[in-house]
């Protein structure tokens, strides 16, 4: 018994010794190994496990241990991870070494990554921080001026709507300039697919896109970097990638934001008084004696003259929302991350709003350590409400600005004031009556999704499978009521477009390094694509009542038409990447892609090219003690191409609505081009890279040149074809320039820390050759060799005469007539050099940001002064309209110099008239510096939220273009009218017709972490 007893005892002293090991605690402090300073929110995980915890505001962790626990995980952002054994311990302490201090940080690139010193091409990142939280509906708008050689502008205030975006420069007339985005692996193009696009802002195809969800941005500026996607590379391509799961604590998320927004540099108009004593001012220039208009309008000295500013009725303040969640987590087997948003905007001009929902699932899976699986599938849904005409005759903007200041835009009893009632013969519908009655909505729906194997054949050779889908579907409905002034009837339209895109990736990527000096990368793979778009669009009038907007309810069908089409890409890759010793790198990349987008005979197209790097601070010459701490040299040469036309440019197509007598029918649509090719675009860059005093101030500069040859142009062909013309490969664009990029750490002492991020980007477009050389564009640009693209072709403004006070214009023909054949090359709207400069300053949990973005160079022709700046003139002896208030600095006696001629009524065609519509009376310096975003936050030390059970929490409030410094007189120098098709987003840009131009937001949010 006793024996019993004492084994008993035995047995239970060993289970407590167990039970004592398996609590086990460990603790310590993680700090950088740079600065010495505590790296907050570092995960400290057991390997293995999904066990683990987070480092306090100070570095500090605490973490029991089971048995078998050996080694600890120690990972942060920025850091490099660190593996530890145990051993025994209770205190480990870790130093943790920085990506950038060690130069290995890791540059997504195409189909990879590569380490920063590796890199020999011309690549660009923006982290997700730089654009967080930023009160634009897309992510795109928020990147501007980030980074060099990025030129992104809004061309309206519309929500949702598109960017035009270049990089380096616009490579194209006719196709697509715009570069290609990799979302995840997913190839999406931007471009405009409602078929409500004339006359009005199309919608951005990226606007469904949380910003939230992006965990970085990767721009590929040079052929070497882009060569890899061939003949969609040509315009540079920007990759993103989105946030996924890690092992460790699960993270919980919340983020929300408020805030509103107003109209700036809103351009002052007349009020009553000031209007009719301008008016008579014009007619008593013309002799009809003093006070014409004061029977007809009022005394402009009367105290009781009606007066209304239309402003007030068709502007408001804007409101914007957003709300985030994610959830993330997972061991190091399984992680995911988990998002969902909401997006709601109304504008700042009546009528127009967006609302956005969308959610997204990202999952990692490695069942064992040969092989990974990853799925990533987003979900969005965007509804639009936009204005009919805002760019045209029938705009809310330009028919306000035209109003009679006498009269206001609806009487007491709530009915629209007739503008045919009033004095002014520009204002064709009333502006409230258009932003409130007319319908322009678009519902767009979007699905992403893919999936991806790798395995890891052996631990340097691994193969990789993956498999996306990109599915988009839009429904536009658009309606003009009945019986006021552009319809008695009613006119509707609804539209349908769905595109479905799906690709099969599979690549052999090789990694090795020999004898400690010789790393080599190579990459081959093959790729397959396909996408097939259907479209369908009616037309419809005759409605007895504008309740009901359906075209099923219209008296006639006015058109219906549908089509669709189908194009298809294979690809064949190869890349390698050679650097010896730390000191020289090699890459090598080429890409065959057969697409079905050109003609028979050249269906296939090779885009090869090359890069090398020379990192001359690892060489044994250069002096540790140097104030420059690193310096490489970058060169770049290849070809890559542009296939973003149509998918049935090169065939010969039919059309089947070629009806006779009843009898449906065909007729020939195109005429084929079996020699069709692509836009191929060859280019050139060489870079310097420069840190100096322990990298405190980084320098990035590059040249580049961008060569385009076989344009795709309309060539003229016999008429004994049946055809006019003839789709062909005839130009040559020429797009050349200077990056330069500046990162500095000004003070880094205690607690403060102040940085700075400049870049500036200088370039010259020239079109060199084009078989229709001198061909005028929309009456108010001209396509000419010598010139760049989107050059303005206008009647020379020359002053204004002081002794009679009369518009004087260059009679360029010496025919003594002032029209249209007058018109001369006028300016550009290209850039001499664009963007941006931030300063970041934190102190503690404080953090200030302050950004600034700014272009210079570029003319704005503002056609929207063609309707309230006229000097006077009457139009069917009405007044065209209201008028700008500077109209008021017109030329009053001989001697007086202004650009402002004395007032007059002579009609616009007339040899007495005081303005040329088309002229550079009207051609303004686009030049502005903005800035763009000012951002003030606080984030909460970890020990005072311990008590509320929060990891994290930051407050901040901000403002989006809180100042813009300009000399042009419209509502912003970023806007542009003609946005419809990539050939008017590349030669017609910089015209303002109406346009409303982007807002200023104030905003405030939070940011909590579970």
């Amino acid at each position: 018994m006793k024996q019993l007893g004492l084994f008993c005892l035995l047995l239970l002293s060993g289970f407590s010794a167990v039970s004592v090991q398996a609590q086990q605690v460990v603790k310590g402090k993680v700090t950088d190994f740079q600065s010495g300073e505590p790296v907050p929110g570092t995960n400290v995980l057991v390997k293995g496990t999904s066990r683990g915890t987070t480092t306090n505001f100070e570095g500090d962790y605490n973490l029991q241990l089971q048995e078998g626990d050996s080694v600890l995980v120690f990972s942060s952002v920025g850091f490099e991870s660190e593996e530890v054994p145990v051993n025994g311990r209770t205190q480990i302490n870790v130093e943790l070494i920085s990506d950038i201090q060690s130069l290995k940080e890791v540059v997504v690139v195409g189909y990879g990554t590569q380490k920063k010193q590796d890199i020999s091409s011309s690549v660009s990142t923006i982290d997700q921080s730089e654009f967080n939280d930023i009160p634009t509906s897309s992510f795109d708008a928020a990147i501007q001026g980030r980074a060099s050689g990025l030129n992104i502008s809004s061309p309206s205030g519309t929500p949702g709507g598109q960017t035009n975006i270049n990089i380096r420069g616009a490579t194209s007339i006719s196709a697509s300039s715009q570069p290609l985005f990799i979302i995840d692996g997913i190839p999406v193009e931007v471009k405009n697919n409602s078929v409500l696009s004339s006359n009005i802002q199309p919608i951005n195809p990226l606007a469904e896109l949380n910003p939230n969800d992006i965990e970085s941005v990767t721009i590929l500026k040079d052929a070497s970097a882009a060569a890899i996607y061939g003949s969609r590379g040509a315009n540079g391509v920007i990759l993103i990638t989105t946030k996924r799961g890690s092992a460790g604590r699960d993270k919980l998320n919340i983020g929300y934001y408020a805030g509103f927004s107003e109209a700036t540099n809103v351009p002052d108009m007349m009020s009553s008084s000031e209007w009719i004593g301008f008016l008579n001012a014009a007619a008593e220039f013309d002799g009809l004696g003093e006070n014409y208009w004061n029977e007809i309008l009022g005394d402009p000295n009367d105290p009781n003259l009606p007066n209304y500013d239309v402003y007030d009725e068709v502007l408001r303040t804007g409101t914007i929302n957003n709300a985030d969640i994610s959830y993330s987590g997972g061991t190091e087997k399984f992680n995911y991350y988990l998002s969902g948003n909401y997006f709601n905007q109304k504008g700042i001009q009546v009528g127009q709003g967006y609302e956005r929902i969308s959610g997204r699932i990202n999952v990692d899976y490695s069942p064992n350590d040969k092989v990974k699986i990853s799925t990533t599938t987003f979900l969005a849904r965007g509804f639009h409400d936009r204005t009919i005409g805002e760019n045209d005759e029938y705009g809310v903007i330009v028919n306000a600005q035209a109003w009679d200041p006498r009269f206001p835009l609806v009487d007491e009893n709530g009915v629209y004031i007739n503008p045919f009632d009033t004095y002014s013969w520009w204002a064709l519908e009333n502006p409230l009556l258009i932003a409130q009655e007319y319908v322009n909505t678009s519902k767009n729906s979007r699905l992403q999704s893919s999936l991806s194997l790798e395995w890891y054949i052996t631990p340097n050779l691994t193969f990789k499978s993956s498999g996306g889908l990109d599915y988009n579907s839009l429904i536009d409905r658009g309606f003009v009521p009945k019986g006021y002034n552009q319809t008695d009837i009613g006119l509707g339209t609804y539209g349908t477009f769905e595109s479905s895109s799906w690709i099969n990736e599979n690549t052999l990527k090789y990694t090795n390094t020999f004898n400690d000096d010789h790393f080599f990368d190579a990459l081959v793979g093959i790729t397959f694509q396909e996408s097939v778009e259907e479209f369908s669009v009616i037309d419809a009038s005759g409605y007895s009542t504008n309740q009901v907007i359906s075209t099923a309810a219209a008296g006639q069908i006015t058109n219906a038409s549908d089509g669709g089409f189908r194009f298809g890409l294979v690809s064949y890759l190869a890349r390698l990447n050679y650097t010896y010793d730390n000191r020289y790198t090699f890459t090598f990349t080429g890409r065959a892609d057969g697409s079905s987008r050109f003609g028979e005979n050249n269906k296939f197209g090779f885009f090869p090219s090359g890069s090398v790097g020379w990192n001359v601070h690892n060489e044994s010459f250069f002096p540790d003690d140097s104030f420059l701490t690193t310096l490489k040299l970058r060169g770049s040469y290849g070809a890559i191409g542009n296939q973003s036309i149509g998918s049935t440019i090169a065939q010969a197509t039919y059309r089947s609505s070629a009806g006779y007598a009843g009898q449906g029918g065909t007729s020939a649509l195109q005429l084929g081009n079996p020699d069709l090719t692509w836009e191929k675009t060859v280019q050139s860059d060489i870079g310097i890279d420069i840190g100096f005093f322990n990298n405190r101030l980084e320098v990035t500069a590059d040249y580049f040149k961008k060569d385009t040859d076989g344009l795709l142009l309309n060539a003229d062909i016999p008429g004994s074809t049946g055809f006019r013309s003839l789709i062909s490969n005839n130009g040559n664009i020429i797009n050349e320039g200077v990056e330069l990029s500046l990162n500095t750490i000004n003070v880094e002492s205690g607690d403060f820390r102040w940085t700075s991020s400049f870049n500036i980007t200088w370039l010259e477009n020239e079109v060199i050759d084009v078989i229709n050389d001198g061909e005028i564009l929309s009456r108010n640009f001209i396509l000419k060799e010598g010139e760049p693209l989107s050059t303005f072709y206008l009647i020379k403004f020359l002053g204004v005469d002081p002794q009679t006070g009369d518009a004087v214009f260059l009679d360029a023909n010496s025919d003594g007539i002032i029209n249209l054949d007058d018109r001369v090359v006028a300016g550009n709207a290209q850039p001499d050099y664009y963007g941006g400069f931030t300063n970041n300053f934190s102190y503690k949990g404080w953090n200030l940001s302050i950004f600034f973005q700014f272009q210079h160079g570029n003319e704005i022709f503002n056609q929207s002064r063609y309707a309230f700046e006229n000097y006077g003139t009457l139009k069917g002896g009405l007044p065209f309209g209201n008028q700008n208030a500077r109209s008021l600095d017109y030329w009053k006696e001989p001697g007086d110099i202004t650009d402002i001629p004395r007032p007059s009524h002579a009609d616009e065609f007339s040899p007495e008239a005081q303005f040329q519509r088309f002229s550079t009376q009207y051609l303004e310096d686009g030049s502005y510096l903005r800035l763009k975003n000012v951002r003030l936050g606080y984030t909460f030390p970890t020990e005072s939220l311990e008590k509320l059970n929060l990891q994290s929490l930051t407050i901040y409030g901000q403002a989006q273009n809180l100042l813009t410094f300009t000399n042009y007189l419209g509502f912003d120098p970023e806007v542009s009218t003609n946005t419809a098709s990539d050939g008017s987003l590349n030669t017609l840009q910089g015209e303002d017709f109406g346009t409303l131009g982007q807002a200023r937001t104030i905003t405030i949010g939070l940011n909590i972490g579970l």
